[in-house]
C-alpha cells in the first residue's frame, strides 16, 4: 500500500465555497498520488477544514486581519447561534467533499480534522446534531466513500478549552489492510494512548498535528532545544520498542489566518529507522512510502 503525507498550506481562497475547497482537495491528492497505484492512503493534518468556519460563503472575511474580527462579521450578519450556524454547513461540505475523493482516487483518506459538533443521519430524522458541544473531530474514509470513523481529539491544548473531550475507542479502525490507530496531535504526546493502541494490534499509527508556533522558536520547557527537534524525537520515540507500531505518519498543517501561525515539518517514522522529513517546515509537501 502507498501511503501519502500531505503536508498543507492555508490559502484562505480555497475555503469560500465547496468548489473553490474542493479543488483544493482534488489537485493535492492528484499530485501526491500520481504514478501510485492502488491500494493507497493519504492522510491530511489537523485543522485542514478549520478555515471553513470561517470563510465559507464569507469573502469579506478574507480581509478580516484577526480572529476577533471575523467572529465579529459572522455574529453581526447571523446572531448569536452562529457557530452551530456555520459547523453545520462546513461538516456537510468537508464530509461531501472526501467522500467524493476518496471514491474518485480509490484511496483510503485521514480527512484532517474540523472544529465541529458530531452530525449523524437517522432515516426518520434526517441530518441532526447529537448535543451542542463542539470537538476537534477527524474523518477516516475508506476506497468506497464510506466513513469508517469519526475520531474525536481527547486532549485538549490551552487554547481548545472551549471544546469537549473525546473518549477512547474510534481511535482504532480496522482495514482489508491491517489495523491503523488515529491520535490528533496532542494525544500521541500521551503514552496511555500509544500504548493502548499499540496493545490492541495497531501496525500504523496517524498523527495529523497543527503546531500554533514558530518550528524554531526554543521549546518552552528547555529553551536550550528548538521546538523542532524535540517534536521529531517525540514522533520517533513513540515506536520504540513496541509489539505491534511500526510506522507513524505525522501530516502537518502550515500558513497564517486571521492572526494564527501554523508551522510543521511533516515526517514518516518507521521504527529502528532515521525519520523522512518534509523539506521545510512551511509550505506544501508530500512524503510518501510504501507499506506492506
Amino acid at each position: 500500500m502507498t501511503l501519502l503525507v500531505l503536508q498543507t498550506e492555508i490559502h484562505p481562497q480555497d475555503y469560500l465555497n465547496q468548489e473553490t475547497f474542493r479543488k483544493r482537495v482534488f489537485s493535492l491528492l492528484e499530485e501526491g498520488f500520481r504514478g501510485e497505484d492502488t491500494p493507497r492512503l493519504a492522510a491530511f493534518p489537523e485543522a485542514f477544514a478549520l478555515p471553513l468556519l470561517f470563510y465559507l460563503e464569507a469573502e469579506p472575511v478574507l480581509e478580516a486581519p484577526t480572529l476577533s474580527r471575523a467572529l465579529l462579521y459572522h455574529l453581526h450578519r447571523e446572531g448569536p447561534l452562529f457557530p452551530w450556524k456555520r459547523a453545520k454547513k462546513a461538516f456537510h461540505l468537508w464530509k461531501e467533499v472526501f467522500c467524493e475523493a476518496a471514491r474518485a482516487f480509490n484511496a483510503y483518506l485521514l480527512a484532517g480534522s474540523l472544529l465541529t459538533p458530531f452530525y449523524d443521519e437517522e432515516l426518520s430524522l434526517g441530518r441532526f446534531m447529537r448535543g451542542v458541544g463542539f470537538y476537534n473531530l477527524a474523518l477516516f474514509l475508506n476506497p468506497q466513500g464510506q466513513v469508517l470513523a469519526r475520531i474525536p481529539k481527547m486532549r485538549l491544548s490551552s487554547a481548545e478549552g472551549f471544546l469537549n473531550r473525546g473518549s477512547f475507542g474510534p481511535h482504532l479502525v480496522q482495514t482489508r489492510y491491517g489495523r491503523m490507530g488515529v491520535l490528533i496531535c496532542l494525544d500521541a504526546f500521551f503514552q496511555s494512548h500509544v500504548e493502548r493502541l499499540d496493545a490492541q494490534g495497531a501496525e500504523l499509527l496517524l498523527v495529523p498535528s497543527a503546531n500554533p508556533a514558530p518550528w524554531d522558536r526554543p521549546w518552552p520547557k528547555n529553551p536550550a532545544r528548538k521546538e523542532g527537534e524535540v517534536w521529531v524525537e517525540a514522533m520517533a520515540n513513540r515506536l520504540l520498542g513496541r509489539e505491534n507500531l511500526r510506522l507513524l505518519l505525522n501530516p502537518m498543517l502550515n500558513g497564517r489566518f486571521l492572526g494564527l501561525v501554523f508551522e510543521g515539518q511533516s515526517g514518516i517514522y518507521t521504527q529502528g529507522q532515521p525519520p523522512k522529513l518534509a523539506g521545510s517546515p512551511r509550505g506544501d509537501d508530500f512524503l510518501k512510502v510504501f507499506w506492506e
